[in-house]
């Protein structure tokens, strides 16, 4: 897998309405599409595009949003029940290098190149105040 190091350290903020969401869900991003940095308004424009596209699909998204451990690096995303592959199939569409899945509070990061898993470990432990 060559995914930037730098997403295995990756700590979200608490999700609101945590106790809406299943055992198993994922959370995509439409934030720096292909791993570069984009503009505020440009990632402001994509997450609102990737917002109507899961209410599109019935879904009820919630924000989730993933940062470095320091804080200093937030990507807005939303967390939905979906399937793996159709975890993957957004990220595609919205040209993220990967997702994150959630299963009975296991967290993995799953390349949207390869469909690889790396497992992380609990989703639970990962959350911090922001």
């Amino acid at each position: 897998m060559s995914l930037p190091p730098e997403f295995l350290s990756t700590v979200f903020l608490p999700v609101e309405a945590a106790d809406s969401l299943p055992a198993s869900f994922a959370i995509i991003t439409a934030s720096n599409p292909e791993g570069v940095t984009a503009d505020q308004v440009l990632n402001e424009i994509a997450d609102e595009v990737l917002r109507r596209e899961l209410e599109e699909l019935g879904l009820s998204p919630i924000r989730a949003t993933g940062c470095s451990p320091d804080l200093s690096h937030r990507e807005p995303g939303w967390a939905v029940p979906v399937s793996k592959v159709e975890a993957v199939a957004l990220g595609r569409r919205h040209r993220q290098l990967a997702v994150w899945m959630v299963r009975n509070d296991q967290l993995d990061l799953v390349d949207c190149a390869t469909g690889e898993e790396i497992r992380i470990g609990s989703f639970s432990s990962r959350i911090v105040a922001g």
